[in-house]
């Protein structure tokens, strides 16, 4: 990379079924610098991960339920075994003490989901200190 030219942006795959959901976490992430895609319900949501890996895949566990989520971890490390997965849940969730995430990430703070993921992303996202 030349040094003028700029680091490309972080990919990141949201996936939930409310499609209001999605649209406010894609405007969150891209106003922080990621290129963001989105896939809702199991069918898109698999084409998805199958299209293009994401340096994340963040499933927001809050609509589809824990153990749907666990499916989607699931199918994301069987076919890219190496790929980060962050699980999105409410606090209140009885979060399982074995998952196939590399994170839990608790949505009840906006600021402290976009430490995470920019730690998950090794710091490539433009958050101001």
């Amino acid at each position: 990379m030349k040094p003028s030219e700029q680091p490309p942006k972080p990919k990141i795959l949201v996936l939930n079924d409310d499609e209001y959901l999605l649209e406010t976490r894609r405007m969150l992430l891209e106003a922080f610098g990621a290129h963001v895609t989105t896939g809702r319900g199991t069918h898109e949501s698999v084409h998805e991960i199958l299209v293009e890996p994401a340096d994340l895949v963040l499933i927001d566990a809050t609509n589809v339920g824990l153990s749907h989520a666990e499916f989607l971890c699931g199918v994301v490390k069987r076919i890219h075994p190496l790929q980060p997965v962050a699980l999105l849940v409410k606090a209140e969730f009885g979060v399982p003490t074995e998952t196939k995430a590399d994170r839990i990430i608790y949505r009840n703070d906006p600021r402290q989901v976009l430490r995470e993921v920019n730690e998950l992303l090794q710091y490539r996202l433009e958050l101001s200190s």
